[in-house]
């Protein structure tokens, strides 16, 4: 189901030397045109491990300094949008997400209106059930604070970094001003709320290696704030816009 538009993926890469060939090796790209690896100052040489695969269709792009997650994909949405790529991916570079659901995310925009997927693992409770319950309790606090700032009740998984944007959606956000952590895809969900009512959920497959690095007690405060100065900024913005 190839579409005339160009179809790039982006993979912020940190400490995923391991995971990373076999992330790449399952991406279709009979689909995709073009991987943008972006080596996030990786400790495990990320970027280097995939250069000397020679993949034809990937890129590496190596950063200087450890930007976080937020940052390289941001480097990488640059970049995609640079070269006039159409429908950019973005997946994360530890094996927790299956390539293998870039096909569901094509079939949503196959229709023209449709400007940014998100991917859940809420539909099934099977899925649900292979979260630990500690990433569990914080993904529902936080997906349900999102549903507020977003003014989107049906959101469903807010955390979950498997996403796919199209690029005239992507030139309405100011991504200076998008966090560059963790919090990149609470942040990126917000931004584009100012702009897009529509955000589609496509159900992915749930994987976990243990590999990330994201603490749920140490993040929950600090994302509650930011959730709160976002709520704030969507007032002023509001208020501002109906002045007009």
């Amino acid at each position: 189901m190839k579409l005339r538009e160009k179809i790039c993926v982006v993979i912020p890469c940190f400490k995923v030397g391991k995971e990373i060939l076999n992330v790449i090796k399952n991406i279709d790209f009979n689909l995709v045109d073009k991987v943008f690896v972006i080596d996030d100052a990786c400790p495990e040489n990320s970027g280097l491990i995939v250069k000397k695969a020679k993949y034809k269709k990937v890129k590496v792009i190596f950063l200087k300094k450890n930007l976080g997650v937020g940052g390289a994909t941001m480097t990488g949405f640059k970049i995609a949008l640079k070269l006039k790529y159409n429908i950019i991916f973005k997946l994360d570079g530890d094996g927790q997400h299956n390539p293998n659901d870039i096909v569901k995310f094509l079939k949503y925009f196959q229709n023209k209106k449709i400007n940014f997927c998100k991917g859940t693992r809420f539909y099934r409770k099977k899925d649900v059930a292979k979260i630990p319950k500690l990433r569990l309790l914080g993904n529902i606090i936080l997906t349900s604070i999102s549903r507020t700032t977003c003014s989107n009740s049906e959101i469903t998984d807010v955390v979950n970094g498997f996403l796919c944007i199209r690029d005239t959606l992507l030139k309405k956000l100011e991504l200076e001003k998008i966090s560059n952590d963790f919090f990149f895809e609470e942040d990126l969900l917000f931004n584009i709320s100012l702009f897009e009512k529509s955000i589609k959920e496509v159900q992915i497959k749930t994987i976990y290696n243990n590999k990330s690095s994201l603490s749920p007690i140490k993040t929950i405060l600090p994302f509650l704030f930011k959730h709160f100065k976002n709520y704030i900024f969507k007032l002023t913005y509001k208020y501002e816009k109906n002045r007009r």
